[in-house]
């Protein structure tokens, strides 16, 4: 696996700081003011976060009003909610947010081609996304409690929605392209087919996975099936992909190729008992393999959530709005909160019919949803947060001719500080006269690894 930045001893020469940084495009540090603290903490699992004011206190933000508080994930502001929404939080109050773990969105640029990618659900880097939370006086990203106005609502309950189920392989990292000089060479570039993926596929042993319910709707609809997946080996194949002994792709994918392909079909073909998806390797070379990035599987779904206690959904624009009768959603005892990402609001569950959760959603355009457990033991609670000051590498003062990338755990040596040592020998007659710099790693991720 190879890192967006590594920490490395090997230290590189460039003469480019000379040209002020303000001259190029973007760098992805945009979002960064250079004259505001920010406070650092990391989410490695996706689910619903709260930073209570217990919190806020032990870091000097007792006195911040709530409408100033703003939050910062991968150089996206991200929406909050706050339990006042103006003035200072109390004892009891708290900031809440959708936390998501890292992804694999931010490797695509690595990539040769964006299409080489199979995947983007995991990053080749790491799960932990790092959050800033900053103070600004100006309009902040938020989501705002919305009135769920059950007793006057006069729609009909929505009967279905369009889901797309996805599995997304984490069996290993596959390799990727490469050229056959005797053994197996692999580019030190992000290449073709390089990723999380299944696990390998040979002739004779396909891919089979079973679902005991996929709450398909009756409806008119189609379904649609995309596939990702890449060759391993020169040899003639064929990529099969079936469900419920359907077969639906057959498509040709010889050597060291990839394919994306997606195909419609009836959406009465799913909604057995159990659904079978079985993919397999059709060719003649019994040491043959492929690998399966994902699979995504569309289909009209009922408003039954299978027992999660945190869903991610899709409706369409509407000009009436939309009646929701969710089903069969791990909430604890407690009303769910329903977040509509798309346009910053923030429901509650009504729960007066037993087993429903019930909303009434006002007119709107097409619009992401995430319907969340928020109960006690649910909610992730951030307790510790790392103040960070950002360096501005656009000042000549921290530009060089000669620089280092390095980080603190390079320095211990048997003669002193080793990156101490190497800055005086760059400076001097003997090492080139340079002005050097070093740039912590850590410091580097944070601003630029997005």
């Amino acid at each position: 696996m190879k890192k967006l930045v590594s920490y490395i001893s090997v230290f590189f020469v460039m003469a480019i700081m000379s040209i002020s940084v303000k001259s190029f495009a973007q760098f992805n540090n945009e979002w960064i003011d250079f004259n505001k603290i920010y406070y650092k903490f990391k989410v490695g699992e996706t689910g619903l976060y709260r930073i209570p004011f217990s919190t806020l206190q032990a870091n000097g933000l007792s006195g911040v009003p709530a409408n100033q508080f703003q939050l910062w994930r991968n150089g996206k502001e991200v929406s909050l909610f706050t339990s006042v929404s103006t003035g200072l939080l109390g004892s009891n109050d708290f900031i809440e947010f959708f936390g998501v773990m890292n992804d694999g969105k931010t490797d695509a640029p690595l990539y040769k081609k964006p299409e080489f990618q199979l995947a983007d659900k995991w990053s080749l880097q790491t799960d932990t996304a790092a959050y800033f939370l900053t103070v600004n006086q100006s309009a902040n990203a938020r989501l705002v409690n919305t009135p769920n106005d059950i007793a006057g609502n006069s729609l009909t309950a929505e009967p279905y929605f369009m889901y797309t189920f996805a599995k997304n392989y984490k069996d290993q990292i596959n390799p990727g392209y490469a050229a056959l000089v005797g053994l197996y060479v692999y580019s030190s570039s992000y290449d073709n087919g390089e990723g999380w993926t299944s696990r390998s596929i040979a002739p004779n042993s396909p891919i089979v996975d079973q679902y005991a319910d996929l709450y398909v709707a009756n409806s008119p609809l189609e379904a649609s099936l995309k596939v990702t997946a890449f060759g391993n080996a020169l040899n003639l194949r064929s990529l099969q992909v079936l469900i419920n002994g359907s077969k639906l792709i057959d498509q040709k994918m010889d050597y060291f190729s990839a394919t994306i392909k997606e195909v419609s079909f009836a959406s009465t073909l799913i909604g057995k008992g159990i659904d079978t998806i079985r993919i397999n390797n059709q060719t003649t070379t019994g040491s043959d393999r492929i690998v399966v990035g994902k699979y995504e599987l569309t289909y009209p779904r009922q408003f039954n959530f299978g027992g999660a206690s945190l869903f991610e959904f899709n409706l369409p624009g509407s000009s009436v709005g939309n009646y929701l009768e969710i089903t069969n959603f791990n909430n604890n005892a407690v009303a769910p909160v329903l977040y509509d990402l798309s346009e910053g609001k923030r429901y509650v569950a009504d729960m007066s019919v037993i087993g429903k959760f019930r909303f009434v959603l006002p007119p709107g355009g097409k619009r992401s949803f995430v319907l969340m457990n928020a109960s006690a033991p649910n909610i992730k609670t951030i307790t510790t947060v790392t103040k960070k000051v950002f360096i501005d590498f656009s000042k000549a003062a921290n530009q060089g001719n000669y620089l280092m990338i390095s980080h603190p755990s390079l320095a211990a040596s048997s003669k002193g500080n080793a990156i101490d040592n190497y800055i005086a020998y760059r400076s001097s007659v003997v090492g080139g006269g340079y002005q050097p710099k070093v740039y912590d790693i850590d410091e580097l991720v944070d601003q630029f690894g997005l």
